[in-house]
């Protein structure tokens, strides 16, 4: 919801944030690209507890998560309407798929985690290299 009125903002009174906002994406996944290659599995085997707010929190400071939804509404909601109440509803229905996507994105992590602890420098760099690509498509 916080992206449907970010994005009616940004296409009504700042058209130039769009251009601005490729690029600090760009940076961060940049950034992601090289933390996932040189990163590490846990040393200690142990399990950290993440609490609910935590993670509450790390929603409202994501910019993954805006990226997505600006993204998403720019490159297939406004080209058809930008009126607040249409925003909004596609911007649940985002974030619905948002949240299915997350969940199938823990399920299989807890699949291949044996599998990621015995290659995990191998995956890094394919992972690495993904986000790499991002950049490259971002910037192009």
């Amino acid at each position: 919801m916080v992206c449907a009125v970010f994005v009616y903002g940004v296409s009504t009174f700042l058209p130039d944030m769009l251009g601005v906002m490729k690029y600090v994406g760009a940076a961060y996944i940049l950034w992601l690209a090289v933390h996932i290659a040189v990163s590490r599995p846990d040393e200690e085997g142990g399990e950290r507890s993440a609490s609910f707010w935590k993670g509450f929190m790390l929603q409202f400071v994501n910019v993954k998560i805006y990226l997505f939804g600006i993204t998403a509404l720019t490159g297939y909601v406004t080209n058809f309407s930008t009126s607040l109440p249409v925003l909004v509803f596609f911007e649940l229905v985002i974030a619905t798929i948002g949240t299915v996507a997350t969940s199938a994105w823990i399920g299989t992590g807890l699949v291949i985690q044996k599998i990621y602890l015995r290659h995990y420098r191998l995956i890094n760099i394919i992972l690495a290299g993904a986000l790499l690509e991002c950049v490259y498509s971002i910037l192009k």
